[in-house]
């Protein structure tokens, strides 16, 4: 199975518009849905979530494993699959994010599996 048909899992979640695969650069090695939704988020993606697991490594907390943020029209699902490498997903407002994230353990099993 290619890494596009693992992403494209999430976009049968009510409300996603895109996902990506991300290497440590924020550019997608793979990527579905509508990847205008993507760009843009793509490239930040890895220093909010670097500031995030810094920040926590800090407080003494575990490592940041996913986020997830809500901006006013989207809902931007962010998760570390492998040392550098990211799965972002874009849904509408009202997306169903807790149905993507309950999909991100077995997909991001298959992408690494993939991947290697």
């Amino acid at each position: 199975m290619s890494l596009d048909s693992h992403l494209s899992r999430f976009l049968t979640v009510p409300g996603a518009i895109a996902a990506a695969f991300l290497d440590p650069q924020g550019a997608p090695v793979a990527e579905v849905g509508n990847t205008e939704a993507i760009e843009v988020l793509a490239a930040f993606q890895s220093v909010w979530l670097g500031d995030l697991a810094r920040a926590a490594s800090r407080a003494g907390l575990p490592e940041v494993d996913e986020l997830l943020i809500d901006f006013e029209e989207r809902r931007v699902l962010a998760a570390v699959v492998v040392e550098g490498y990211f799965l972002l997903v874009v849904l509408e407002r009202d997306g169903l994010a807790a149905q993507a994230r309950a999909l991100l353990p077995e997909i991001r099993e298959q992408l690494v599996a993939e991947f290697a």
